[in-house]
């Protein structure tokens, strides 16, 4: 009874972290909770002297919003896409737009962070020049993304305005709002909008409405069963194991493995053995059906927990407690992997490395796991349990393996001095996971100086400890620490090949394109090792501008390092739900028949696909 409320603690904060870790669904509602709202107004010879603006008509839109619902200002702060409004006016002559500061407060999904939101009823002003000899129709293009605590919508609106019906305009100077009009003129927030809006229906709230038909590169691979998808489930995540994110949980699990070895009795190790191994697949399998759950619920995309700052520096914080653990810096209470120390409760231990190895695994998108996840993730809530319960399965299936045959364990090796410097070993890999996360979650610049740091800490350790070493040996393993300082400054150092022939993702431009060329469409993020293989091996920049150049291709790279509304539904539009994945759009009518490729893919692939176009 005690051991199973503290499985209800334990798991009741699984869920409170993925809480505060996902964000919001980002479908839009049928009816968006917004209608802008236009007036227009003269400035007069007088004002426009004092206030130093060539301007004669003043225009604000209002931003009416049902309760609870905000935009970011124009200068969002510390995240959040700018509200922006462009226009035109008849003769074509750019306005002039002013945008207020914002009221300052906490993001409704990332509360340690403070932005500047505009809430209902915000005027946004735009002014018409005096040069133009056509005031009027004037066209303007309002873009922003409009926020709710439960989800967020990214909105354009096209907007227009004829001119006077009757008589002249309203005096701006006469008006409530002119005050701070007057402030922002005065401080210089006017900016010259040079991107015309060129609507083709003037009263059309426009959102990019993306719809496809993709094929895809293996059909085979697609699931449309719920049969299939559990059986490519079990596999997908059985496959999980050897991706790139399982080193950390490889760590994880020998120093569990190694420390059930330094039991002496045959039969306890094995009852030792087998309990670990069951409690640990326990918690692999529950943090699959919890990010069922949160998957489910807020549509997010598969590992695109990793997009919330504080949840990645958690994972960081955690992993690198338990590797200052190793160092014999202190015992944690509940879990805590140093050899030969027994856990006070090992089944929770068990249960908890489950869970972070779990977590580990995430980012990771092997073969099978694309198709099973773009199917079932638009399923109903029953078919993404059975879906996630089978790819947790199949995760967990060699420790539930090693329970069956838990005599597995006398191929362990016994306890020794060496064990010590393998203790060390996983502690410096944790620490380097550590580091990895916190590079995720606070960019490149912290880690180009905590890298090289935790390289000359394993390096300084193997200098230390190699002293009384033979001495070819001693000085083998000095060369190499020092080479590894140089190759981790070296690797994290700034890239000296130019990237230039990627594109960056818009949207509305986007959209316009697909169809009129061919395109070449790369969804990746920071968080996504996966990722980091295909950059490194296929889409590297000399292959890129080759391609680019000798296949007239336009590439394009839609980064979901951080929330990117707009690049998530292009992706739920092209049929997936996790990354890495790309699109290739050809010319033509063929553009609404992208090909896209899910999760790991081939140079000599993407050259087939990009010859055949010439033919």
């Amino acid at each position: 009874m005690q051991l199973t409320k503290r499985f209800s603690i334990l798991f009741s904060l699984i869920l409170l972290i993925l809480a505060a870790g996902s964000r919001p669904s980002l479908a839009a509602p049928r009816t968006l909770p917004i209608e802008p709202g236009i007036q227009v107004f003269t400035l007069s010879d007088d004002s426009r002297r004092q206030l130093g603006l060539d301007l004669s008509h003043v225009l604000t839109v209002s931003l009416d919003m049902e309760p609870e619902w905000y935009t970011y200002a124009n200068v969002p702060g510390g995240m959040g896409k700018p509200t922006i409004l462009s226009g035109t006016t008849g003769d074509t002559l750019p306005l002039v737009s002013l945008y207020p500061i914002g009221k300052a407060k906490p993001d409704a999904f990332d509360p340690s962070v403070i932005i500047n939101a505009y809430e209902s009823g915000t005027l946004l002003f735009s002014g018409v020049p005096a040069a133009s000899t056509e005031p009027f129709p004037v066209v303007m293009q309002l873009e922003l993304l409009l926020c709710h605590p439960t989800k967020c919508v990214p909105y354009r609106r096209n907007l227009s305005h004829d001119g006077p019906e009757t008589g002249p305009f309203p005096a701006a100077e006469d008006q409530p709002w002119w005050p701070t009009f007057r402030t922002l003129a005065e401080s210089g927030s006017a900016a010259n909008s040079a991107l015309p809006a060129t609507p083709e229906n003037d009263d059309a709230e426009t959102l990019v409405q993306w719809s496809f038909s993709p094929t895809y590169l293996q059909p085979a691979l697609e699931v449309s069963s719920l049969l299939s998808a559990i059986l490519m489930g079990l596999l997908a995540g059985l496959i999980l194991n050897i991706m790139p994110c399982v080193l950390p949980v490889v760590s994880l699990k020998l120093s569990a493995l190694l420390n059930s070895s330094s039991i002496d009795t045959e039969a306890e190790r094995i009852r030792a053995f087998r309990e670990h191994n069951a409690f640990f697949a326990l918690g692999v399998i529950t943090f699959f059906m919890v990010l069922a759950a949160a998957l489910g619920v807020t549509g997010q995309a598969w590992g695109a927990l990793f997009q919330n700052r504080w949840l990645v520096l958690t994972a960081a914080g955690l992993i690198l407690a338990l590797s200052l653990s190793l160092f014999g810096l202190y015992h944690l209470p509940v879990i805590d992997l140093k050899f030969g120390i027994k856990s006070r409760s090992p089944r929770i231990q068990a249960f908890f490395t489950g869970n972070l190895a779990t977590l580990l695994a995430t980012p990771c998108s092997g073969p099978f796991l694309g198709g099973v996840l773009g199917w079932s993730l638009i399923q109903g809530g029953g078919v993404i349990f059975a879906v996630f319960a089978s790819i947790g399965l199949g995760m967990a299936f060699p420790y539930l393996l090693l329970v069956a045959n838990p005599r597995l364990s006398r191929f362990l090796p016994r306890s020794g001095p060496w064990i010590e410097y393998v203790e060390k070993g996983i502690a410096f890999f944790l620490v380097g996971t550590a580091v990895y996360l916190t590079g995720i979650a606070l960019g490149d610049t912290v880690l180009r100086v905590l890298a090289p740091l935790w390289a000359m800490a394993l390096g300084g350790w193997l200098w230390v400890r190699t002293r009384f070493a033979r001495p070819s040996a001693r000085w083998a393993l000095r060369t190499a620490s020092l080479a590894l300082v140089a190759a981790m400054i070296i690797w994290t150092g700034p890239d000296r090949v130019s990237e230039s022939a990627w594109e960056p993702f818009d949207p509305v431009s986007l959209h316009k394109r697909i169809g009129q060329e061919r395109i070449f469409i790369s969804f990746t993020a920071d968080w996504c090792p996966t990722c980091k293989v295909l950059e490194a091996t296929v889409l590297t920049p000399q292959n890129v501008t080759r391609w680019k150049r000798g296949h007239d291709i336009a590439f394009i790279k839609v980064d979901l390092t951080g929330r990117n509304v707009e690049g998530e539904a292009l992706l739920r539009a092209l049929g997936s739900m996790s990354i890495p994945a790309a699109a290739l759009f050809p010319p033509g009518e063929a553009g609404m028949t992208p090909l896209v490729l899910r999760d790991l893919y081939t140079r000599s692939q993407l050259e087939n696909i990009m010859g055949s176009w010439e033919k």
